[in-house]
Protein backbone atom coordinates (compact mmCIF):
# COMPACT_ATOMS: atom_id res chain seq x y z
CA UNK A 1 0.00 0.00 0.00
CA UNK A 2 0.99 3.33 -0.24
CA UNK A 3 2.35 5.84 1.82
CA UNK A 4 -0.31 8.41 0.82
CA UNK A 5 -2.95 5.69 0.92
CA UNK A 6 -2.13 4.98 4.59
CA UNK A 7 -1.63 9.08 5.38
CA UNK A 8 -5.56 9.10 3.78
CA UNK A 9 -6.61 6.19 6.23
CA UNK A 10 -5.05 7.75 9.24
CA UNK A 11 -6.97 11.29 8.16
CA UNK A 12 -10.27 9.47 7.76
CA UNK A 13 -9.86 7.84 11.11
CA UNK A 14 -9.53 10.99 12.81
CA UNK A 15 -12.17 13.50 11.03
CA UNK A 16 -14.69 10.28 11.50
CA UNK A 17 -13.55 8.62 14.44
CA UNK A 18 -14.20 5.28 11.91
CA UNK A 19 -11.36 2.94 12.64
CA UNK A 20 -9.88 0.91 9.57
CA UNK A 21 -7.43 -1.27 8.67
CA UNK A 22 -6.72 -2.40 5.30
CA UNK A 23 -4.82 -5.95 4.74
CA UNK A 24 -2.91 -6.58 1.01
CA UNK A 25 -2.65 -10.20 0.09
CA UNK A 26 -1.60 -11.69 -3.14
CA UNK A 27 -5.18 -12.60 -4.03
CA UNK A 28 -7.14 -10.66 -1.80
CA UNK A 29 -7.90 -7.52 0.44
CA UNK A 30 -9.95 -7.05 2.93
CA UNK A 31 -11.20 -3.70 4.78
CA UNK A 32 -12.07 -4.02 7.98
CA UNK A 33 -13.79 -0.55 9.46
CA UNK A 34 -15.25 0.01 12.76
CA UNK A 35 -17.96 2.23 12.86
CA UNK A 36 -19.80 4.35 15.62
CA UNK A 37 -23.39 2.69 16.39
CA UNK A 38 -25.74 6.17 15.96
CA UNK A 39 -25.17 9.62 17.56
CA UNK A 40 -25.17 8.76 21.25
CA UNK A 41 -22.63 10.72 22.97
CA UNK A 42 -20.48 9.50 25.73
CA UNK A 43 -17.19 8.80 27.53
CA UNK A 44 -17.21 5.86 25.61
CA UNK A 45 -19.10 5.39 21.80
CA UNK A 46 -19.70 1.54 20.78
CA UNK A 47 -18.79 0.74 17.55
CA UNK A 48 -19.71 -2.19 14.79
CA UNK A 49 -17.27 -3.98 12.62
CA UNK A 50 -17.91 -4.38 8.83
CA UNK A 51 -15.88 -5.80 6.41
CA UNK A 52 -14.98 -5.53 2.45
CA UNK A 53 -13.41 -8.23 0.90
CA UNK A 54 -12.39 -8.07 -3.01
CA UNK A 55 -9.20 -8.57 -4.56
CA UNK A 56 -6.67 -8.06 -7.73
CA UNK A 57 -8.76 -11.15 -10.11
CA UNK A 58 -12.29 -10.13 -8.70
CA UNK A 59 -13.57 -7.51 -11.54
CA UNK A 60 -14.31 -4.71 -9.34
CA UNK A 61 -17.04 -7.60 -6.88
CA UNK A 62 -16.71 -6.71 -3.74
CA UNK A 63 -18.02 -8.99 -0.55
CA UNK A 64 -19.76 -6.99 2.13
CA UNK A 65 -20.07 -8.09 5.60
CA UNK A 66 -22.46 -6.12 7.45
CA UNK A 67 -21.55 -8.05 10.81
CA UNK A 68 -18.76 -10.04 10.44
CA UNK A 69 -18.50 -11.25 14.26
CA UNK A 70 -22.37 -12.30 14.71
CA UNK A 71 -23.85 -13.01 11.66
CA UNK A 72 -22.91 -14.74 8.14
CA UNK A 73 -24.94 -12.12 5.96
CA UNK A 74 -23.38 -10.84 2.96
CA UNK A 75 -23.92 -8.59 0.18
CA UNK A 76 -22.10 -8.52 -3.23
CA UNK A 77 -21.70 -4.95 -5.27
CA UNK A 78 -19.81 -4.43 -8.38
CA UNK A 79 -17.35 -1.15 -7.60
CA UNK A 80 -15.54 -0.93 -11.23
CA UNK A 81 -12.32 -1.64 -11.99
CA UNK A 82 -9.76 -1.81 -9.13
CA UNK A 83 -6.05 -2.89 -9.70
CA UNK A 84 -4.64 -2.21 -6.55
CA UNK A 85 -5.26 -2.08 -2.78
CA UNK A 86 -5.16 1.65 -2.73
CA UNK A 87 -7.89 1.61 -5.69
CA UNK A 88 -9.88 -0.70 -3.35
CA UNK A 89 -9.17 1.79 -0.09
CA UNK A 90 -10.12 4.98 -2.54
CA UNK A 91 -13.24 3.46 -3.30
CA UNK A 92 -14.19 1.70 -0.18
CA UNK A 93 -13.91 5.22 1.83
CA UNK A 94 -17.13 6.66 0.56
CA UNK A 95 -18.89 3.74 1.22
CA UNK A 96 -17.68 3.49 4.71
CA UNK A 97 -18.95 7.01 5.07
CA UNK A 98 -22.50 6.47 3.85
CA UNK A 99 -22.21 3.45 6.20
CA UNK A 100 -21.25 5.97 9.38
CA UNK A 101 -24.30 7.95 8.39
CA UNK A 102 -26.93 6.10 7.87
CA UNK A 103 -25.54 4.86 11.51
CA UNK A 104 -25.80 8.39 12.47
CA UNK A 105 -29.49 8.95 11.09
CA UNK A 106 -30.83 5.43 12.85
CA UNK A 107 -31.45 4.30 9.23
CA UNK A 108 -28.81 0.97 9.00
CA UNK A 109 -29.69 -0.40 12.80
CA UNK A 110 -29.88 -3.58 13.49
CA UNK A 111 -30.97 -5.82 16.37
CA UNK A 112 -27.88 -7.86 16.54
CA UNK A 113 -27.75 -10.02 19.58
CA UNK A 114 -28.55 -8.39 21.88
CA UNK A 115 -32.29 -8.69 20.91
CA UNK A 116 -34.73 -11.27 22.44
Amino acid sequence: MEEKTEKLLKKFEQENETYVSATDKLTYWIIYARIPKGMEKGVHNLHRGKKYVSGPNEEGNVLILPDPDNSENYEVESWGEMGTIDDFVQKALPRILTDKNEADSGLNERCGASCG
